[in-house]
């Protein structure tokens, strides 16, 4: 009898500890596992906070409207896949993202997101959504949108999208950190209609119309960045004000069939006193800062600040260029359809034009302009034949102002 029930208690001790086992997530204590798409969409609709994602290919269109932290093995392993919509749309705050990926495969291109992040009816706005460790890749698609959500952060992240890249709207406030938004159809990054943010340690390269496109908004930081191999522009600013890049390089845009020529920075003003979000402002308040930074190799101009008829004889006051090296173009800083770059008049030297080997130097008296011509360049760097550049203060050549890209993006 003595043998018979230690023998039950060992069985029962060792079922007990393998029922325990099972109920361990792969994720880690607190985590409910799911392992298919059936048992995911059924975890997202139920009271679980945590759901650790397993291996494999999980295809529907998701929807997490409960604050959630979704966890997966890895970014290359536990993907979240769909061929008709979004594959996961969150409209909750609260929520964390970590090790997944996305794939969106659409018949025909469209703006359709693979991850779609916006408040639900009746919601204002989201807040404390994090992502981090994923890869976004869509073909006919678009790669992340995000709206209204005034805590967003996004981290090691990778995106593809035969449509835009990374779409930042409304009273979104977001950080991309370590970000790598690239092969896009349209822009890699964009934040527009009032939305606010920064850009530090990423990439946004071989894009098919811009790295950066900023439009009405007020507030945007790029740091220890590089913009490289866009095509038209590395970055456009349409209506905005507010602007910081620091420490980070913007190089060889490319040009598009049909148009005139690619630039690095292109800061467009249409309406310096009417748009919304300069309302009351006679002219833009510190329109513009570039600090630190290299501007360098597109085939037309290194940064074009244009405005238009209305503009003629505007300042861009408190504009401040420091520390920043132009080379290998065909026109280096230009003002033209009536703006003034007045706010260079006491600060000669805040451009420092540094040419590679095989081109002549100079130095720019930015204060001795002509300010009279509707386009002035800063630093023309185009070489001639001997492969000596001519005089870096010559104005362009022609009156006539460069042609741009400036019609605004609908979001």
């Amino acid at each position: 009898m003595r043998y018979l029930l230690a023998s039950v208690l060992i069985a029962v001790v060792l079922t007990a500890c393998g029922e325990k086992s099972d109920t361990i997530s792969r994720c880690g204590e607190g985590y409910t596992d799911a392992a298919t798409a059936a048992e995911l969409t059924a975890l997202l609709a139920g009271e679980a906070e945590r759901i650790c994602l397993l291996e494999g290919s999980y295809q529907r269109q998701f929807v997490l409207d409960t604050p959630k932290t979704l966890q997966g093995v890895s970014k290359e392993t536990t993907v979240l896949t769909s061929a008709a919509g979004t594959p996961l749309t969150v409209n909750s705050g609260n929520v964390s993202i970590t090790d997944i990926g996305f794939k969106l495969e659409l018949a025909t291109l469209a703006e359709t997101p693979a991850l779609r992040l916006e408040p639900k009816e009746g919601t204002a706005t989201l807040a404390n959504v994090a992502l981090s460790n994923i890869a976004v890749s869509t073909v006919n698609g678009g790669g992340i949108r995000a709206t209204d959500i005034v805590s967003f952060s996004l981290a090691n992240a990778t995106v593809t999208a035969d449509a835009k890249g990374i779409v930042l709207l409304g009273t979104t406030v977001a950080t991309l950190s370590g970000v790598t938004a690239q092969d896009c159809g349209r822009m890699g990054v964009a934040f527009a209609n009032g939305a606010q943010g920064s850009v530090v340690n990423s990439t946004l390269q071989r894009n098919g119309y811009t790295g950066l496109w900023i439009q009405d908004t007020a507030k945007v930081s790029v740091t220890d960045s590089t913009i490289t191999d866009n095509a038209l522009a590395g970055i456009n600013i349409v209506n905005a004000k507010n602007i910081l890049i620091e420490n980070s390089e913007i190089a060889a845009s490319k040009e598009l069939a049909g148009t005139p020529g690619a630039d690095g920075i292109v800061v467009y003003t249409p309406e310096l006193a009417g748009d919304p979000i300069m309302a009351g402002d006679p002219i833009m308040q510190r329109a513009f800062t570039l600090l630190n930074s290299t501007v360098k190799d597109h085939p037309r101009a290194a940064l074009i600040f244009d405005g238009t008829a209305t503009s003629t004889g505007m300042e861009l006051k408190n504009m401040l260029l420091d520390g920043v090296d132009i080379f290998r173009m065909a026109y280096g800083v230009v003002f033209q359809n009536g703006l003034a770059p007045e706010s260079f008049s006491d600060n000669a030297g805040a451009v420092s034009e540094d040419y590679s080997d095989g081109y002549e130097t100079g130095t720019s008296d930015v204060d001795t302009m002509n300010g009279g011509s509707d386009a002035v360049a800063i630093g023309d760097a185009e070489p001639a034949s001997d492969g000596e550049m001519p005089d870096v203060d010559t104005a362009a050549p022609s009156a006539e102002p460069l042609p741009i890209e400036n019609s605004e993006e609908e979001f």
